[in-house]
């Protein structure tokens, strides 16, 4: 793991560096709104979308690297978006969010609400701009249909829906396919699309991320059960008191750390058509199963 930790403390920089670059000044107008934007993207978070993109994008024979951050910004941006809109009285009602106040309440709700759109609308910007024209418009018909009604909002209206309610695995499945799973997967079939990757290639990254985005939301639900706020930066407990439906509430905790180990073997045997270039996606998904916040 500690190959890992390294690769990851090499590559953490150069995301945050693109993603500084990227966004708005907090001095430029309106402040209050870049303000916000920046605090919701700087300054925090596991950067697990953009490293997804650089890792399967090597794994693929590697692209140009500011593609590769182009692209990572992008999901960063739109996942930073979707935390703030979480994390709404309306929704989830989080007062913290990566070790500090959450967007609404630090700014406000309607600027927090704002300060989400801008985000989404600036990601494909970022998206769009900075790749080749083909790969660019490749990437964002899968980020677009990834963030959308069959990606992610559809999966936060299925988990709303699934509140107080006794739900099936299947159904939590398909609320996880959405709302976590689909801009895991995005990001990788997206660093596939920056590398020039075959198509077979794209569909196996593919496999990888759906298993690792199942894997990555049942440990999310442990950890909200077994960690405190203080680690975790954001408010735990929040899934019994809201009555969500989660893995270890449908299957205990035991069968669903069993399944999570299931999924990181899915994952891993996703990649057995690609060399070691895609080591670090295999030693991703062993790190994902074990973490603790």
């Amino acid at each position: 793991m500690n190959r890992l930790h390294k690769y990851i403390d090499d590559k953490l920089p150069g995301i945050n560096a693109a993603l500084e670059k990227a966004l708005p000044k907090a001095d430029m107008k309106p402040e209050v709104l870049h303000e916000a934007m920046r605090a919701s993207v700087i300054g925090g978070g596991k950067r697990l979308r953009p490293l997804l993109v650089i890792m399967s994008s090597r794994a693929c024979g590697g692209g140009d690297e500011s593609e590769e951050l182009a692209a990572g910004c992008a999901l960063e941006m739109i996942h930073s978006y979707s935390l703030i809109h979480d994390d709404l009285p309306c929704m989830d009602n989080a007062d913290m969010r990566r070790g500090k106040l959450s967007c609404h309440k630090a700014y406000g709700e309607a600027m927090a609400v704002l300060a989400g759109d801008a985000l989404l609308t600036m990601a494909f910007e970022v998206l769009a701009s900075g790749l080749a024209p083909e790969k660019a418009a490749r990437a964002c018909a899968i980020l677009a249909k990834a963030s959308g009604s069959v990606g992610m909002v559809g999966g936060q209206v299925l988990d709303l829906e699934g509140e107080g309610k006794k739900l099936e695995l299947d159904q939590i499945e398909a609320i996880d396919k959405w709302k976590t799973g689909a801009l895991i997967t995005a990001a990788c079939k997206i660093g596939g699309i920056v590398a020039g990757a075959k198509l077979e290639d794209i569909d196996a990254l593919s496999k990888y991320g759906r298993a690792l985005g199942v894997m990555f939301q049942i440990t999310d639900d442990l950890l909200d059960i077994e960690s405190t706020s203080e680690v975790l930066g954001k408010t735990a407990g929040q899934d019994a008191k809201q009555g969500k439906a989660t893995y270890p509430a449908i299957l205990g905790i035991e069968e669903a750390r069993e399944l999570a180990k299931d999924k990181s073997i899915e994952a891993k045997e996703a990649l057995k058509g690609f060399s070691k270039d895609a080591l670090m996606l295999r030693l991703l998904s062993d790190y994902v199963l074990e973490r603790k916040k």
